[in-house]
């Protein structure tokens, strides 16, 4: 009798809708990835709901990896791209068994992979998906879940292009209020300045210029970053159309 598949078990369990359930493998198709993360992702299905449904139904066990050590020995015997790509971790070997969390441990074609890449013998654990992703971040410092390693930007500046689904981000310079002066209309930036009590006229001409130069040199700063995302972000759809990830007209239609 052939094994049911993940959507057949959520839908049965009464957690997943037939509709919802076709939502998530057009989905899937379009965006690639497991389904148990994309009906996690979409909110279809809770994390903690797919993990009790799947250990019911599979009788398997459960695995709690955020409150968890793995030692690097468990870790280099599984590269980080193939814990990433199949959304799985090692985090123990008794003996001549590798204990693994996996978000769908019925793969049979990854579990046997995973015995001949290793020589050992496999023991599925279940892992939500989203717990899974923290725990690869975490060890392998991989995926969307690693610890940033950023500098420090200004927070109206956009940060580099994260995730698959990164969409052309359109950056508005900040608002600056006008002020009228002798020699025409000269705008500055909103910064705190120091002012005598008895003072209620505008800075003197020579500190506007110099805030006006230092806005000049901020915008500047900030055009040079939008230009450098929008190179990254055209070399990564570039890659994602040549992998057959996914073809150019999906992608524009995603981010039109």
């Amino acid at each position: 009798m052939p094994r049911k598949k993940l959507g057949e078990m959520l839908v049965e369990a009464g957690v997943l809708s037939e509709s919802g359930l076709r939502m998530a493998l057009g989905e899937q198709k379009r965006w690639g990835g497991t389904l148990g993360r994309t009906v996690v992702e979409m909110k279809l299905v809770s994390e903690a709901e797919l993990v009790r449904v799947l250990a019911q139904q599979l009788n398997l066990p459960t695995v709690d990896l955020d409150n968890r050590e793995i030692h690097k020995t468990v870790l280099d015997l599984v590269p980080g791209e193939v814990a990433e790509e199949h959304t799985l971790i090692p985090f123990a070997q008794p003996m001549k068994f590798l204990d693994v969390a996996m978000a769908e441990p019925m793969n049979a074609g990854v579990v046997d992979e995973l015995r001949i890449r290793t020589q050992l013998n496999i023991r599925p654990f279940l892992a939500g998906p989203k717990m899974i992703e923290r725990a690869i971040g975490k060890f392998y410092g991989r995926g969307f879940a690693k610890h940033s390693t950023r500098p420090a930007v200004p927070p109206d500046v956009p940060l580099a292009i994260d995730g698959l689904e990164a969409r052309k981000r359109v950056v508005t310079p900040p608002a600056v209020p006008v002020v009228a002066a002798k020699d025409g209309i000269r705008p500055f930036p909103n910064v705190p300045r120091t002012e005598t009590p008895d003072f209620a006229g505008p800075p003197p001409i020579a500190t506007r210029d110099a805030e006006i130069d230092a806005l000049q040199e901020r915008l500047s700063a900030l055009e040079a970053l939008v230009a450098r995302d929008e190179e990254v972000l055209r070399k990564l759809l570039a890659l994602l159309v040549e992998k057959k990830v996914a073809t150019r007209e999906e992608i524009l239609e995603r981010i039109r």
